[in-house]
């Protein structure tokens, strides 16, 4: 190992540059990587180089966790000769802090090999068929010579993925429709006609990923470079053997536009960053070596060969979710446990503490009951700063809602009735468009739905990100536990992880039992199980609140019951008396507008009549007893006293505020 030289000796300037300028994303680790090797090669210490390249890292937005372990794989490798000075070191930037987490810590050259699979037979046929549809236009490029000497691909011809099948087997073979030797390529995404330019993509479905050489500029064999993309677990779509040095992975990638196709490219170079990427492919209209066509290396005809298709993770979507593994950051000691500050916790949103960033809510409740019309009221409220039934955030919140079940004209009705019924002033109305994105989506499920949804959170950022309903998206038998952890654990979580936004999912009641007192006992703890579907979805939500329609007395309005059931008091709510509660009441608005507002405990619905004699039992309200109970209780009934009184007389908790209610009218 070199000597040692004290700071700012021996550095190149680029290194110098990187410090000081920083580095662009979707090169953050490899820069990061690149000069703490020069730190290294230099002879500084690993705790002095720290000191100087982690809040440069910081400052370009990884965490300390990802920054910390590619500059430990750095000095784990052996050192070269240093390269000249560049002059003293600048002075390291302060750490930013970032809401967005970044890409997963990378790929490292271990050298690690894996035997090649065969060439497949009919290549190019395979090809077109697994990455194509058959009415997208491919196109395709034979090289030429240049009027320098040199080779280049022509721009090429585009067809239907159909029609070039038709055409080669026709022919009998790619090469029968274009006999160059000098090398054939085809653009790694469907295209316009005639088109060859990133503007005239038409999906942004591959990212074309290609290494030859590591960082220090030394070849890496075919069956090396295999084994990175195989145990990257990234979806691959094809691989194909170019005929020279390198091979050529097609990562599926889905994105639903530009930006995200930017983001993804940017999220596969971190993670290959210790593997020397060719920059120059990270545009979508890319040429990649066509399977099956022919080139001339040093002289020699060689062949393109399709080596696999279809490898890896499902989707991107999966890949993502299945990347995000516990890591330093994840540990949380006790030292720092005992002096976190959680009547000032920075991750707090809503409530006290009632649902936190990279939290989860599920609204449970029956069809047509107005849950859309509630999650549109939270939203608005939300987003002005306003107070929810009591349910106050702890600034104004930007929220994502994508919806299914309504179309523009119904969600139209929807806001002008909230509008009404809350009294938005026009000052009020012009803020919403900036904190409230609604979208309508009704083709997606399952990962799709999620990577559609991601790309939608980094675009705007939301705090609250809601799916209108569940069903609509989940892709899959909601009561199967297997489909709540995939969707929700995996693919959900891994959006919250990386974002910090809190999913809010609206969900269906199953059918009502038949027994019409079934539920007349349960507590709010039960009804968090009254969604349909496996238990599991109630385990995985941070909350779960539930809206139940409720039997009233003949002549009063229909009357709901709004039910905390997991963080229960947290939220805000406060009942009629002005005492914390986990349930409250709720009406649709009585002066217009579809708009929700709070309610007194209805009366109960009197019980059926049969014949000409009363059927039922006589209330079990004596108010004597009563009184001689609560003298035991302070005198009155009160939040914290509530659950014992109700024992006492074998009822629930609301059969108690009822007979509170009676109590104190009567003054008995």
């Amino acid at each position: 190992m070199p000597r040692y030289k004290s700071s700012g000796q021996s550095l190149p300037r680029r290194t110098l540059e990187y410090l000081q300028s920083g580095a662009a994303e979707g090169t953050r680790n490899a820069e990061l990587f690149d000069a703490t090797c020069q730190f290294r090669d230099a002879g500084h210490p690993l705790e002095d180089t720290v000191c100087q390249v982690l809040a440069r890292a910081l400052a370009d937005g990884l965490t300390e966790s990802e920054a910390r372990q590619t500059i430990r794989s750095a000095y784990a490798r052996t050192s070269r000769e240093p390269l000249g000075s560049g002059g003293p070191l600048p002075a390291a930037p302060p750490p930013v802090s970032r809401r967005r987490a970044p890409a997963p810590a990378p790929v490292r050259h271990d050298h690690a090999t894996m035997a090649l699979p065969p060439p497949a037979d009919d290549g190019f046929i395979r090809l077109i068929d697994a990455c194509f549809r058959p009415d997208e236009l491919v196109a395709i490029a034979p090289a030429a010579e240049t009027d320098e000497g040199g080779i280049a691909p022509r721009r090429g011809v585009t067809l239907t993925a159909a029609e070039w099948k038709k055409r080669v087997v026709a022919k009998g073979g790619i090469t029968r429709v274009f006999g160059t030797k000098l090398g054939l390529f085809l653009r790694i995404n469907p295209m316009t006609k005639d088109g060859a330019t990133n503007e005239e993509v038409t999906a942004f479905r591959h990212v074309l990923v290609e290494f030859d050489r590591d960082e220090a500029g030394e070849p890496i064999p075919k069956e090396e470079q295999y084994h990175a993309v195989v145990t990257s677990g990234m979806p691959v779509a094809a691989l194909i053997d170019s005929g020279n040095k390198s091979l050529h992975a097609w990562i599926r990638v889905d994105a639903p536009d530009a930006a995200e196709y930017k983001r993804r490219v940017g999220t596969i170079w971190d993670w290959f960053s210790g593997m020397n990427l060719d920059r120059q492919n990270r545009n979508p209209s890319r040429l990649s070596r066509c399977p099956d066509g022919r080139r001339t290396v040093d002289g020699e005809v060689r062949r393109q060969l399709l080596l696999a298709t279809g490898f890896g993770a499902e989707s991107w979507a999966a890949w993502e979710a299945g990347r995000n593994t516990p890591d330093e950051d994840a540990m949380m000691p006790i030292s720092r446990l005992a002096v976190y500050d959680t009547s000032h916790d920075p991750n707090n949103l809503l409530g006290k503490r009632w649902l936190c960033r990279g939290g989860s809510l599920v609204v449970v409740g029956q069809s047509g009951i107005g849950k859309s019309s509630m999650c549109m009221q939270l939203m608005i409220l939300w987003a002005l700063g306003l107070s929810a039934f009591n349910i106050t955030p702890v600034a104004p919140l930007r929220s994502l809602l994508i919806q299914a079940e309504n179309d523009v004209g119904d969600l139209a009705e929807m806001y002008q009735g909230v509008r009404q019924g809350m009294g938005l002033t026009p000052e009020q109305e012009a803020i919403l468009d900036e904190r409230i994105f609604i979208y309508r989506d009704t083709t997606r499920t399952g990962a799709d739905f999620v990577a559609s949804a991601s790309a939608l959170v980094d675009r705007h950022q939301p705090d609250l990100v809601w799916a209108d309903p569940l069903l609509n998206y989940i892709g899959d038998e909601i009561s199967e536990q297997r489909v709540i952890s995939d969707f929700c654990c995996k693919l959900l979580n891994a959006v919250s992880l990386r974002t910090g936004v809190v999913w809010c999912l609206l969900h269906h009641t199953g059918k009502p039992s038949r027994d019409p007192k079934a539920a007349s006992h349960w507590t709010a703890s039960d009804l968090a199980y009254s969604g349909l579907g496996s238990s599991a979805l109630v385990n995985w939500a941070r909350e779960t609140a539930v809206l139940v329609r409720l039997k009233t007395a003949e002549g009063e309005p229909p009357t709901f019951q709004l039910s905390m059931t997991k963080r229960r008091t947290r939220a805000g709510m406060l009942d009629s008396t002005g005492q914390p509660t986990d349930t409250i009441f709720v009406r649709h608005a009585q002066h217009g507008g579809i708009c929700w507002e709070q309610c007194e405990s209805p009366e109960p619905a009197a019980e059926p009549k049969t014949g000409n004699y009363k059927m039922g039992r006589k209330s079990a309200f004596d108010p004597v007893r009563f009184e001689a109970v609560l003298t035991d209780f302070g005198g009155e009934v009160t939040a914290a006293n509530v659950s014992g009184v109700a024992d006492k007389f074998t009822v629930t908790e609301r059969t108690i505020w009822r007979w509170w209610k009676t109590f104190k009218s009567n003054d008995l």
